[in-house]
């Protein structure tokens, strides 16, 4: 039973060493959470990160996939839309569906996003998703998380109907 424990014990501790090795975090990093604000967080989505093309209004949806305090970062995937406005409906104008990492100010006594950044394109987006995620993080968005990307769809167009439906009655 005692080689079973010390076997355990030096496994565990050879994996976390490797991890740390590997990834520069500890597997305590990656239990760490960061309490959130979710309308920073879609303020700052829906101005700071991409700009309607077509003179529309951006909206987005997203799904925290993790937090790190102690790097002060917030792991979303995030889908943003700019619709425009055509008579009495919307039509899609430029949009995005990527993951992100958010960079937050270090003073704890507030929620304040002070940037982010995004995978490049190509050939570059597997190595920044190595040095931008956590690898739980990238084994979730990997290749491309159809489901979370489905869902967020569903969330745009209910938002958007929702919006609709309330325009709608201010007007009656």
């Amino acid at each position: 039973m005692k080689k079973l424990m010390l076997t355990t014990f030096c496994t565990i501790t050879l994996v976390s060493g490797v991890y740390h090795t590997a990834t520069g975090e500890s597997f305590v990093t990656m239990s760490q959470s960061v309490s959130v604000d979710h309308s920073e967080i879609e303020r700052y989505l829906t101005s700071e990160v991409m700009n309607p093309n077509f003179g529309g209004e951006v909206w987005t949806t997203y799904q925290i996939l993790d937090t790190n305090s102690t790097k002060n970062e917030v792991y979303v995937w995030a889908l943003i839309q700019e619709y425009v406005q055509e008579g009495d409906r919307f039509e899609q104008g430029s949009g995005m569906s990527a993951p992100l990492v958010l960079y937050l100010d270090d003073d704890d006594e507030s929620f304040t996003i002070q940037g982010h950044r995004l995978p490049r394109d190509g050939s570059y987006y597997p190595t920044d998703l190595w040095a931008m995620f956590p690898v739980h993080v990238q084994l979730a968005i990997s290749p491309h998380p159809d489901g979370i990307v489905t869902k967020l769809h569903a969330q745009m167009e209910e938002k958007i109907l929702l919006h609709q439906q309330a325009k709608h009655g201010k007007e009656d």
